[in-house]
């Protein structure tokens, strides 16, 4: 009996103690500093968030860079463990079938509209620039009713570099963490493009999703309450503070 106690013992700890091999997917665009892909590399704030973890937690990550629609289907066919970023509001057309877990929050953000600085307050919005795949959910009723036309851009630098020289687009709308950031990449003053808080906008949050891995999720929770003053720094790092 005391043998079988000890097997069981180690058992226990040896699973505890030994991660997994995990595939977490992750969007392939340039959404720098929160994440990107430089020389196929997953970089950012991201990156050092999911690898410390790992780190802690014994596990080992593989990152997959997918296009964002696709990135959907590979979460909901479990082609991939684990999706990051995700929300319980994303992409819901893709998930209605599934049922998705989310950890807690692992970044809070502003999605807007920007706008030339000197038409703060008086835009009217006819046109709107996105970035290819993304779904402006601040104003998704206007664009379904056709009172607001979308153009797509391959990426933020391309949609900002170009924003300021056309006269069809009157806002862009993503993260205006990254836009900022974006714009001093591109040596643009702050204040040629401006967030718009009087344009529809929302709050929200970046979490992990998964279908099969609620352990890991459990797991990532645990992560993020025991480093709060970690992830907090590794926000202040990257200026997403």
């Amino acid at each position: 009996m005391k043998g079988i106690i000890i097997s069981l013992f180690v058992l226990v700890y040896s699973s505890l103690s030994h991660g997994k091999d995990l595939v977490i997917g992750v969007e392939n665009i340039d959404y720098d500093p929160i994440y990107s892909i430089k020389s196929g590399q997953y970089t950012g704030y991201a990156r050092d968030l999911l690898d410390q973890f790992a780190e802690e937690y014994h596990h080992t990550i593989t990152y997959r860079p997918l296009p964002i629609v696709r990135l959907f289907h590979e979460l909901v066919e479990q082609g991939v463990d684990l999706k990051f970023p995700d929300n319980p509001n994303w992409g819901s057309d893709f998930k209605k079938e599934s049922e998705v877990s989310y950890s807690q929050s692992t970044l809070s953000y502003i999605d807007g509209i920007m706008v030339p600085a000197d038409k703060l307050g008086q835009t009217k919005l006819n046109t709107l620039g996105i970035v290819r795949g993304f779904t402006p959910y601040a104003v998704i009723d206007e664009v379904n009713q056709g009172k607001i036309k979308v153009k797509e851009f391959n990426s933020i630098k391309n949609l900002i570099s170009i924003f300021l020289n056309r006269s069809d687009v009157e806002g862009v709308y993503f993260n205006i963490a990254i836009a900022s950031h974006t714009m001093r990449s591109l040596g643009i003053d702050d204040e040629m493009i401006a967030f718009d808080p009087s344009l529809p906008h929302i709050k929200g949050d970046y979490f992990m999703s998964t279908i099969k891995h609620t352990d890991i999720i459990k797991q990532f929770d645990e992560f993020l309450g025991k480093n709060a003053s970690f992830v907090e720094k590794l926000q202040e790092k990257y200026g997403l503070n």
